[in-house]
This record gives structure tokens, C-alpha cells and sequence, in this order.
């Protein structure tokens, strides 16, 4: 899968994108936080329809989200397959194989439906908050959370890096295919493959060098970023109007999932 569907879209005009950037990203990682917790379907199901609604608002295609969702979407399967055989006492069913037999659970069939829901919808809210927010506010809101700094400037290299490891990758690619480098025998495609995987690595590595020198270099340290506002504004008070109602939400969804 390429990585460009993965860039921030946040040119459009839209209540999402409107929206305050440090309300945005303290609301939506709060809502992923919530979902992993959340034990009942129907609350999980109720944040996923919710998030649903807020990308239909963003008048984006839908086919970027679901390029986003194709990688969580299997694990996600996996995930439920593995409790549907492994989980539980209440035997539903069994598929046979020869003299054994797997036995399907109700007890995984009710684990894996969870878990699925909770990494689809975690996965969908922050497809949510990458759509709306740009990465620099994102990242900002971050430290002003007194997140560690170096987490957060890793974190901004491998975005600012990825996609020039990515045009890479394609350029080796469509070289190799210019060279006739994936004719031949399924053993020698793989091989093809694992030595541009290879090269690419080994790039990225050297490139990660010289950058760190470089920025060495120019007396970058971890607290070096520690006086820089990239919030000059407070945030607008309907702005912080809507995350208190969204936040108090979320404490009802918490409430109820304890209640029940």
C-alpha cells in the first residue's frame, strides 16, 4: 500500500476543520483512549457511527478512509479469529480436520467481536483526527501535554521522512521493472523485492545519520523547542464549548459502561 493517502487533509472547509486544533487532538485521543476500554458493543458501535458521521461532514471521499482501514481492518480479523478458537468454555460449533476438530467458543465469538470494534473504531477516530488537524498542531497540543520532547520531534521526522522513503522505494521499483529486475520465477521476484526492501533500509539509515548530525551541528537538543509557542491565541470559547459537551459525553459513555 502507498503511504501518500496517509498525508494530512486539512484545506477544507468544514465545522471539523474549523475547529480549535488543541480541542481536536485532546478530544479524539481522549475518545481512543475511552474506546479501549469500553466493554459493551453498543457503546463502541455508538463512537464508531458518531466518528462516522464526523468524516460524512469533512466532504472527503470515502475511499480514503477505507484505504486507511484495510491494514487495521485485518488485523482486526485476526484478532477475532484468534479469540473465536482460543477464548472461552461454550462450545458453539467445531470445524474438523481429520481425527481433530477446532472448537468455535461463544465466549471468543463475544471477545472477538469486541476487540474487532475497538480497533476499528480507534483506528476510525484518529483517520478522523489526521483528516481535520494538521500534524504541526497535532504535535504541538502534544507537548503542551508535557508529552517527553523527543517523542514528539521523532515523531514529526518520521512524518516529515516517510514519504521521501516512500518516492524512493517507488523509484528503485519502476528502475527494477525497467530492467526487467520482476521476470522470472516467483523465488527470483522475492528476491527482487528484499533487495529493494534492503537498499531502502539502508538509506533510510544513513539518512537518519546525517540528519541527526546535522541538526547536532546546529545545537539541537531535547529541551531545545521547550520556548517555542506555536499557540499565540486561546482557544475560542465555542470552540471550548463543544469539547466540554463532547467530553461530558464521553463521561456518560464511561458511566454507563461501568453501570451496566
Amino acid at each position: 500500500m502507498e503511504i501518500s493517502p496517509f498525508k494530512n487533509i486539512s484545506n477544507r472547509n468544514s465545522f471539523l476543520n474549523n475547529l480549535d486544533g488543541r480541542v481536536k487532538t485532546i478530544l479524539f485521543l481522549t475518545s481512543i483512549v475511552i474506546t479501549t476500554f469500553l466493554s459493551h458493543w453498543y457503546l463502541i458501535t455508538l463512537l464508531w457511527i458518531l466518528s462516522l458521521i464526523g468524516y460524512y461532514t469533512l466532504n472527503i471521499p470515502w475511499k480514503k478512509l477505507f484505504k486507511r482501514l484495510i491494514i487495521p481492518f485485518g488485523i482486526a480479523w485476526i484478532v477475532f479469529l484468534s479469540m473465536l478458537f482460543t477464548n472461552g468454555h461454550t462450545v458453539l460449533t467445531y470445524i474438523p480436520f481429520g481425527k481433530h476438530h477446532l472448537n468455535i467458543y461463544v465466549e471468543g465469538i463475544m471477545l472477538g467481536c469486541l476487540l474487532f470494534l475497538r480497533i476499528v473504531t480507534a483506528v476510525t477516530i484518529a483517520c478522523l483526527l489526521s483528516f481535520s488537524t494538521s500534524m504541526i498542531e497535532i504535535l504541538e497540543t502534544l507537548r503542551i501535554c508535557k508529552i517527553p520532547g523527543i517523542i514528539i520531534d521523532l515523531a514529526d521526522m518520521m512524518y516529515r521522512y516517510v514519504f521521501i522513503i516512500e518516492e524512493t522505494s517507488r523509484r528503485m521499483h519502476m528502475a527494477q521493472m525497467s530492467r526487467m529486475g520482476y521476470v522470472g520465477s516467483w523465488s527470483r521476484r522475492i528476491a527482487d523485492t528484499g533487495k529493494i526492501a534492503c537498499y531502502v533500509l539502508i538509506k533510510s539509515i544513513d539518512k537518519s545519520i546525517s540528519i541527526y548530525n546535522a541538526m547536532l551541528s546546529r545545537g539541537y537538543s531535547e529541551d531545545s523547542v521547550e520556548n517555542l509557542n506555536y499557540f499565540n491565541k486561546h482557544i475560542p470559547k465555542f470552540d471550548l464549548l463543544i469539547s466540554i459537551l463532547a467530553l461530558i459525553l464521553l463521561l456518560i459513555l464511561v458511566v454507563i459502561n461501568i453501570v451496566l
